[in-house]
């Protein structure tokens, strides 16, 4: 539910941040916070009048810019029409501009328009964050976002009048082609004038997409009685060879399209018929990567296209499990989906704690061989005197101390199922050869026994660079290559961009009958931490987390977290690690509880019950901050 800010308490709270840089305790709309942060950072004054030629153009740039964007305002025009038709009674001005945020048309009612000028809201002016402050076309611009700036909230005082609404326009490739905007006296506002306006952008995309690609076209929706509306049509553009050319911006969030992927992807690679010999005669269901069903009806040249029929093997195995998201790990899912059970050795590289068993597990349940053992190995772990022993087993006698019974190995357990070799690359040199006999001959002979048959699928798995290890002769070059059938690269954590599904995904399993979150500063500072330990590090600590955090709250905050993690994410946040007890830590601290407590309150009317649900924390914990607060203000 939205709330209504009185103007008098905006203007308090702006007046408030530019004298002291504190946010306000009002829920404002965090795109607004982030503008005005960004205007005091880059000292745009707020309170001046800007001189009559400061910000704007001279007209052959005007006309420069304008040449830039003829296309799209060719483009623009009947949706404009369409959707703005009788805009010249509605005391309002229609603004297009380019992506340096230069206003290349303006069109309205002529009595606002006459006021609007007074403040450069008109062709040629420049209408960027760092010259006109907080405003919808310039934080549209910083934001990629629609967004709507009222009264004041704009930054710059001389215009607290104006009710702008601004959305971005971009291309088939994800780049900002223009920004539409509409702005009017703010006491004249429409509260339903984002939608139109978001709609209007959504329409001048298709139908740019629609008029630049005139050959195969897959329009794609979650519904498919909503399947071409158009305005909310996923659209991809697909070339003769079957790769995804140009996708509107539905298209790229329902199928985690990034601009590298244009060009490059195919369209089988990201959608599969749902059943055998679907043609692209009509609405059909796909499934997704994950599996998930969407409706698609195939237009344009070419409509008449046959999708290869769904691959036998299952996409919610155990492998589908570990694809959170991230576009790395999803090939390296793909591509070790299609060997898990061949006779094909499978090496995998990554840095300690990016998950190589708990992938290799994956790959073993991912195949025909899930029912029979997994058998991990980790040969930098074991007594280098007793690794032969473990590796190869022994028959009985064979040596002083050992089992009266004899020991299989753990080669001959793997037998008929998976042997995971963790660490290979620390294995002995001298052992090196005796494993790839096994490997080569499919026999082991166990120490003071006879040669045995055995049969399994092998996952081996290192940290180290195996051919620079070859180089500098500490590991065999023939066992290289026979365990380098297929090599797969674990991203680490710092570079992956599935953190929240993990984090998201961790917490369920530590804790499934609550629902656990982090608190907002402890996810931005997981968001630019490095993680050393990868998702080992993660793990432990969210479990530790799941485990501190009290019975009655929801939101995992900074003493819930590991102390040694704490204080390196606080480091990297600018904290001193060195005072974890000091005046500036609590300070930080007591600054953001302080501001997340007075933004609840504030929207809950000063319902402390609903404050402490809107805050994920019980009423007694509200209570107990409350009077922590009351407390230091007395001290100051």
């Amino acid at each position: 539910m939205e709330i209504e800010l009185f103007p008098e308490s905006v203007r308090r709270a702006r007046r408030i941040f530019l004298e002291q840089g504190e946010f306000p305790a009002l829920p404002l709309a965090e795109p607004i916070l982030h503008s005005w942060q960004r205007c005091r950072e880059q000292r745009v004054p707020a309170e001046r009048l800007l001189p009559p030629d400061e910000g704007i153009v001279e007209t052959p740039i005007l006309e420069q810019a304008r040449e830039s964007v003829e296309e799209w305002m060719q483009l623009s025009r009947p949706v404009l029409e369409s959707v703005f038709g009788g805009f010249d009674e509605s005391r309002s001005v229609l603004i297009i501009a380019d992506t340096q945020g230069l206003i290349v048309e303006a069109l309205g009612d002529s009595s606002f328009l006459d006021r609007a000028q007074r403040v450069h809201l008109t062709r040629g002016a420049l209408w960027h964050e760092r010259i006109r402050g907080t405003n919808a076309v310039g934080t549209a611009i910083a934001e990629k976002a629609p967004i709507e700036v009222l009264g004041p909230e704009h930054y710059l005082s001389c215009n607290e009048f104006l009710a702008c609404t601004a959305a971005p326009v971009f291309d088939g490739t994800g780049r900002l082609a223009l920004v539409l905007d509409v702005s009017c006296d703010w006491h004249d506002h429409h509260p339903h004038t984002k939608a139109l306006v978001a709609t209007a952008a959504r329409l001048i995309e298709n139908h740019a997409i629609v008029s630049r690609h005139r050959g195969l076209r897959v329009h794609l929706h979650r519904d498919p009685w909503a399947l071409g509306g158009f305005v909310d049509d996923a659209i991809l553009c697909v070339a003769e060879d079957g790769r995804i050319m140009a996708a509107n911006t539905a298209a790229r969030r329902l199928l985690c399209l990034q601009t590298q992927d244009l060009g490059t992807r195919t369209l089988e690679e990201l959608l599969r018929p749902a059943a055998r010999g679907v043609r692209g005669d009509g609405p059909v269901c796909l499934h997704d990567t994950r599996g998930r069903p969407l409706y698609a009806r195939f237009e344009g040249r070419q409509a008449r296209v046959m999708m290869r029929s769904p691959t036998p093997k299952d996409k919610n195995d155990a492998l589908a499990q570990l694809d959170t998201g991230d576009a790395r790990l999803h090939e390296t899912v793909e591509r070790a989906r299609r060997l898990a059970g061949r006779d094909i050795p499978i090496l995998l590289r990554g840095e300690s704690g990016v998950g190589k068993e708990l992938f290799a597990q994956a790959i073993h349940r991912s195949s025909p061989r899930r029912n029979e053992p997994f058998v991990a190995v980790n040969c930098a772990a074991l007594p280098e005197a007793l690794i032969e022993a473990e590796l190869f087993g022994y028959a009985p006698g064979a040596y002083t101390g050992a089992r009266r019974e004899g020991s299989l190995g753990r080669i001959r357990e793997a037998h008929g199922g998976t042997l995971f070799l963790d660490e290979i690359g620390d294995m002995p040199l001298a052992l090196q050869g005796r494993l790839l006999r096994v490997l080569e001959t499919k026999e082991v002979v166990p120490l003071g026994g006879k040669p045995v048959r055995v049969e399994f699928s092998l996952i081996a798995a290192t940290h180290r660079d195996l051919p620079a290890e070859v180089e500098a002769g500490r590991f065999r070059a023939d066992l290289y290559y026979r365990l380098a059938g297929l090599t797969l690269t674990l991203p680490p954590l710092r570079e992956r961009s599935d953190l929240p599904t993990l984090v998201e995904r961790i917490l369920r399993a530590c804790a499934p009958d609550r629902d656990l979150r982090l608190a907002p500063e402890v996810v931005a500072a997981f968001a630019s931490y490095a993680w050393p330990g990868n998702v080992r590090e993660l793990a432990q600590a969210l479990r530790v987390a799941a485990a501190l955090v009290d019975e009655d709250e929801t939101v995992i905050g900074w003493e819930a977290l590991p102390e040694g993690l704490a204080m390196a994410l606080r480091s990297r946040a600018g904290m001193s690690p060195s005072l974890p007890q000091g005046r500036e830590e609590i300070f930080e601290l007591a600054t953001l509880s302080r501001a997340a407590i007075e933004r609840a309150l504030a929207a809950s009317r000063g319902n402390r019950t609903a404050a402490a649900k809107r805050l994920g924390i019980s009423r007694a914990t509200l209570y107990r901050k409350l009077r922590e607060m009351d407390g230091r203000r007395a001290d100051r």
